[in-house]
C-alpha cells in the first residue's frame, strides 16, 4: 500500500510547483502570488547549427568561465526569483550508458529515461548553466515538471551574476533517491550526481524505497569537477549578438514577486526526506527530534507519523497544516498518505532569526556591512547565540540586503507609478575627499491628505557639480523611476547648474529655506566685528571652567548656564544653535560683568563695546532662530510656510529701525540683500504664493500686495481647472439613434435688437450649466471668505475634513502643499541629526551606499 502511494505521490509531484515566497507547492497558480512566470526560450528551429546558444533569451549572455567551459550570465538588472527557465531540451535517451554531463534523469511511470544536450544543435542554452559546486554560490534549482526539466531562480539574481543551478533534494527526491540526514543532498558538482544515475536505469521506484546510501561512498567532500566540456571553437560567441547587448525580459516578466533568499532544502513530511521531524541513524532506526524516541525504520516513516499524532499533535497539525485537527492514522490511514501531503512542504525559514536581526540592525543604524568583521561584534554575538554562524560579508551584501532592498523597491515603484502630482528634493552630501552623492526623495500627498515621503536613489555626481553631471544623473533617475511627467517641483541647492539641470528634467528648482536661513546667520556670524567679539568671550569662559573656584560660583546661578558654556566651548559657533548659547549669556550679563571687576587688567579679555555687540547679535538672531524652530514641526515642513516667514523677516523682525547701532544696520542690511537675492525669481515667488493661497491658515494673501494678490488668485483658478482636466470622467452613456432617423429640421431663433448689437461684447450665462472655470471660481471665492484657519492648525488636517466642499481646490492642494520646504528633513538642518547621519553614510562602502541609504530612508517599507 505505502509503495503505490509514494508512486501517486510522485505523479502528484509531477504536477506540481513551488512557490519560493510562500514555500509551498501549487497546481497551475499560486493563491497568494498568482501563474509563475515562464522564461521563454529564443524560437529556433532544430537541426540548426548553434541552437544552443541562439536559444538563448533576452537577458542572457554565455561567455567563457576563468575555470574554463562556458557558463551563462545574467545581463538585466535583476532577474526575479520564482522565475521558471526551460523545458530543458536535447535527444531522449534509454540507456544510462548513453548519458553524458549534458543529461537529466526524468521520472516517469515508475521508470527512468534521460535528456540529453550534448547535441548543440537539437539543445537549448540551459546546456551551458554550470553547476554550483556549493549550495551558498547556487542560484537556480533543477526540478521535474510534467515529465519535464526546468531551472528555477532560487533568489534574485542582479546583473553581472553567473546564472548556476544546485542539485539539491527536491530533484533528488523526485527521482526517489532517499539518502539520509548524513548525505545532506550536497551533490555540487553533476559529474558527482551521475554516479547514482546508475542507480535509476529503467529499474521501477519500489526498487529504490530501501536505498540508503553510504557516507563513504558518496560523500562529496572538497570534490571539485568541471561541467562543462572543452566546446569547439567554431561556436564564436559574437556570432550569436549578445555579447555586448542587455536585453530586457521577455513580456510578462516585469512584474516583480517579493523576494528573499531561497534555499534548496525542501523538507517534506512524506517520503522522509531531510531532517525536518526526525533522523536517521541507521538501516532499521529514526530518532524523534522532538523527543529523542527511537523508532524503527523499514523504508518509510508511517510509525513516526503516528507517533507524532499521538506524542506531539501541535507540532504535527503545524507541520501537515491541519490546522489543529487531530487524524487517528489507524482508523484513517489515507490521512497520512505522501499524496495527502505533497502540496503541503514544510521547509525551515528562508533566513535565520539571527541573521535577519543582523541585516535590520545594519540597515536601521546605517552602518557599514564590515561592521560584522568587528571583533566587538562577533563576541557579542558568540554571547548571544553561541552556535550562530556569521555569513559571509559578501553573502549579507549581495544576497540578504540585497533582496531586501529589490523587496522594498517593488513596493516603491508600485507606490510611485500611481501618484499623480509628486515633488522632489536633492540632497547633496559628501561622502570622502573626492566623492560626493545627490540622494533623491520623493513628496507627495496621498488621498487621506497625509503628507509622505520615499527616498529613491543616491547617485554619485562630480565634484564640480557641473550641468552635464547634473542632467545625466536627474534624467538617470527620472527614467529609472518613472517620475518625469508627474513631478513638478524639485527642491535643493540654489545653484544656476541645479537650475539648469532641474529645467532640463521638466522640473521647476526651488531653494531650500532651511539653506537660505543657515545662510542668514552665517552672515552674522562671520562678520568681522562679532567674530572678535565671539573670541574674546571664548577666552574668558575658557579662564572660568579652567578654575574649580569658578565653577563653584558659576553654579550658583543655575545649571544652565554651566551646560551654555561648555556647549560654547566645544561646538563653537553652530549656526543653528548659536542663539541660544548667546542668549544666554546676556541674560547672565551681570555675572560676567563682576566677575571681570575682580579680574586683575592682563586677565580682562573683554572690550567696553563687547556686549552692545553681543546684544545686537542676539537681537537680530532671535527671529532668525524662531524661523528656524517655526519649519521643525514637521520632518519635512511644508513650502505653504516660506513666503508668510520670509515676508516677516523681510518687512518686520529685521526691518532696520532708527534706534538701531551702525552694527545693526549693516548686518540687517546684508541679510534683507541676501533674502531678496535668494527670492528674487518670479517664477519661484508664484509658486510660494500658490502654495500660499492653498493654505487655510494663509488664505487671505495679507502679506502680498495686491496685484500679487490678484496674479496669484487667476494663477489658482487656472491651476485647479488645468487639473480637474486632466482627470479621467466616466464615459456617458449616448443611446444610438435608428438608422433611418433623420436630424430635426431646427427653426432659426431670430436676434432681438439688443442681442444683435451686444451678442459678441456680453455672453449670457446660464446659471444651470457651471464650466471648469465657473467652478474653481465660485470654490475659491468661498475659501477665500470663509472663517480663518488658527495659525497653529494643521493645513492637512484641515483639508481632510474639507476636501469634499472644495472638489477642485482639493486636488490643487494635494499638489501644492506636498512640496517641501527643506531639502532634507528639518532636523538635520537645526540639530545635530544630521552630522550623525551623514557621518554614517561617510563610513559606508561605495558600493553599498545607494543600497543601504535607501533601505535606511524606506525602513517602515520593510
Amino acid at each position: 500500500m505505502m509503495q503505490a502511494a509514494e508512486e501517486a505521490c510522485a505523479q502528484l509531484e509531477d504536477e506540481l510547483l513551488f512557490c519560493e515566497d510562500c514555500r509551498l507547492y501549487f497546481r497551475d497558480s499560486c493563491p497568494t502570488h498568482g501563474a509563475p512566470t515562464f522564461i521563454l526560450d529564443t524560437p529556433v528551429p532544430e537541426n540548426v547549427p548553434s541552437r544552443a546558444l541562439l536559444s538563448l533569451p533576452e537577458g542572457l549572455i554565455v561567455k567563457e568561465r576563468p575555470q574554463g567551459g562556458f557558463g551563462v550570465w545574467c545581463t538585466i538588472p535583476v532577474i526575479p526569483r520564482g522565475c521558471i527557465f526551460g523545458p530543458y531540451e536535447g535527444d531522449i535517451i534509454m540507456e544510462r550508458s548513453d548519458c553524458t554531463v549534458y543529461s537529466w534523469a526524468v521520472r516517469d511511470n515508475g521508470s527512468y529515461f534521460y535528456i540529453d544536450a550534448s547535441d548543440d544543435s537539437k539543445s537549448s542554452w540551459m546546456r551551458y548553466v554550470a553547476c554550483a559546486s556549493t549550495e551558498e554560490e547556487h542560484n537556480l534549482t533543477v526540478f521535474q515538471y510534467r515529465r519535464k526539466i526546468y531551472y528555477r531562480a532560487s533568489q534574485v539574481i542582479p546583473t553581472g551574476t553567473e546564472l548556476l543551478v544546485w542539485i539539491g533534494e527536491e530533484y533528488a527526491r523526485t527521482l526517489g533517491l532517499k539518502l539520509g540526514e548524513h548525505f545532506k543532498y550536497e551533490f555540487g558538482e553533476k559529474e558527482l550526481l551521475m554516479k547514482l544515475f546508475q542507480d535509476l536505469q529503467l529499474k521501477p521506484v519500489d526498487s529504490m524505497s530501501n536505498h540508503v546510501s553510504s557516507q563513504s561512498q558518496y560523500l562529496c567532500n572538497d570534490m571539485v569537477a568541471p561541467m562543462m566540456q572543452a566546446h569547439k571553437t567554431s561556436y564564436p560567441l559574437n556570432n550569436i549578438g549578445h555579447t555586448s547587448s542587455v536585453f530586457p525580459l521577455l513580456e510578462g516578466t516585469q512584474n516583480l514577486v517579493s523576494l528573499g533568499r531561497a534555499q534548496s532544502r525542501y523538507w517534506t513530511f512524506f517520503g522522509f526526506q531531510g531532517d525536518a521531524y526526525g533522523r536517521i541513524i541507521d538501516k532499521t532506526k529514526i530518532i524523534c527530534k522532538l523527543c529523542g524516541v527511537r523508532l524503527s525504520y523499514s523504508g518509510n516513516t508511517t510509525n513516526l507519523r503516528q507517533h507524532l499524532v499521538y506524542k506531539h499533535r501541535r507540532q504535527y497539525n503545524d507541520l501537515v497544516g491541519t490546522q489543529g485537527a487531530v487524524v487517528d492514522p489507524q482508523k484513517h490511514p489515507e490521512s497520512v498518505l505522501p499524496c495527502e501531503l505533497a502540496s503541503r512542504a514544510i521547509v525551515t525559514p528562508t533566513v535565520g532569526r539571527t541573521t535577519r536581526a543582523v541585516a535590520d540592525f545594519i540597515v536601521r543604524d546605517l552602518m557599514p556591512v564590515e561592521i560584522i568583521e568587528g571583533e566587538g561584534f562577533i563576541q557579542m554575538l558568540a554571547i548571544l547565540d553561541p552556535n550562530y554562524k556569521l555569513p559571509a560579508i559578501s553573502f549579507l551584501a549581495h544576497t540578504i540586503l540585497q533582496e531586501m532592498y529589490i523587496q522594498v523597491k517593488v513596493k516603491v515603484v508600485d507606490l510611485v507609478k500611481n501618484l499623480q502630482d509628486c515633488s522632489i528634493s536633492l540632497d547633496l552630501w559628501k561622502h570622502s575627499g573626492t566623492l560626493s552623492y545627490l540622494t533623491l526623495t520623493i513628496h507627495f500627498v496621498d488621498e487621506v491628505f497625509e503628507s509622505r515621503n520615499v527616498m529613491l536613489s543616491s547617485r554619485a555626481v562630480a565634484e564640480d557639480l557641473s550641468e552635464g553631471s547634473l542632467i545625466s544623473v536627474l534624467l538617470d533617475v527620472a527614467e529609472e523611476w518613472g517620475i518625469r511627467d508627474n513631478t513638478f517641483y524639485a527642491v535643493g541647492l540654489n545653484s544656476s547648474s541645479v537650475k539648469v539641470a532641474a529645467l532640463t528634467v521638466g522640473w521647476k528648482s526651488l531653494p531650500c529655506v532651511g539653506q537660505v536661513l543657515r545662510s542668514c546667520i552665517e552672515t552674522v556670524l562671520q562678520h568681522h566685528t562679532i567674530q572678535s567679539t565671539l573670541d574674546r568671550f571664548r577666552k574668558l569662559v575658557a579662564f572660568v571652567c579652567s578654575s574649580p573656584i569658578k565653577i563653584e560660583e558659576m553654579a550658583t546661578h543655575g545649571p544652565v548656564l554651566k551646560v551654555h558654556l561648555k556647549m560654547f566651548l566645544r561646538d563653537g559657533t553652530k549656526w543653528y544653535s548659536i542663539y541660544t548659547l548667546l542668549q544666554s549669556i546676556v541674560d547672565h550679563s551681570k555675572y560676567f560683568k563682576s566677575l571681570t571687576e575682580t579680574m586683575s587688567e592682563s586677565e580682562v579679555v573683554l572690550q567696553q563695546d563687547d556686549w552692545s555687540i553681543l546684544q545686537d547679535a542676539v537681537e537680530i538672531l532671535k527671529p532668525l532662530a524662531i524661523a528656524t524652530s517655526t519649519f521643525t514641526k514637521d520632518q519635512f515642513a511644508g513650502l505653504s510656510l516660506v513666503k508668510p516667514v520670509i515676508t516677516s523677516l523681510l518687512y518686520k523682525h529685521l526691518a532696520p529701525n532708527e534706534w538701531d547701532s551702525d552694527f545693526s544696520k549693516t548686518i540687517k542690511k546684508t541679510i534683507h540683500e541676501d533674502l531678496s537675492f535668494k527670492y528674487a525669481d518670479h517664477e519661484v515667488n508664484r509658486v510660494l504664493n500658490l502654495a500660499c493661497a492653498l493654505d487655510p491658515r494663509f488664505r487671505g494673501l495679507d502679506f502680498l500686495s495686491q496685484p500679487d494678490r490678484v496674479e496669484t488668485l487667476h494663477l489658482l483658478k487656472l491651476e485647479a481647472s488645468n487639473l480637474a482636466k486632466l482627470q479621467t470622467t466616466e464615459p456617458t452613456c449616448v443611446t444610438p439613434e435608428p438608422l433611418n432617423s433623420k436630424p430635426p429640421i431646427k427653426k432659426v431663433k431670430q436676434d432681438s435688437g439688443i442681442e444683435f448689437l451686444l451678442g459678441d461684447l456680453c455672453s449670457v450665462r446660464n446659471s444651470s450649466v457651471s464650466t471648469v472655470n465657473q467652478q474653481a471660481e465660485q470654490e475659491i471665492s468661498s475659501f477665500q471668505t470663509s472663517e480663518a484657519s488658527s495659525l497653529c492648525q494643521d493645513p492637512l488636517q484641515w483639508w481632510k475634513m474639507h476636501h469634499t466642499q472644495y472638489p477642485l481646490l482639493a486636488r490643487a492642494a494635494r499638489k501644492l502643499l506636498a512640496i517641501p520646504a527643506t531639502s532634507v528633513p528639518t532636523n538635520w538642518l537645526f540639530t545635530d541629526a544630521g552630522l550623525a547621519v551623514y557621518r554614517k553614510r561617510s563610513a559606508l562602502t561605495a558600493e553599498n551606499v545607494d543600497m543601504l541609504v535607501f533601505l535606511n530612508g524606506n525602513r517602515l517599507m520593510l
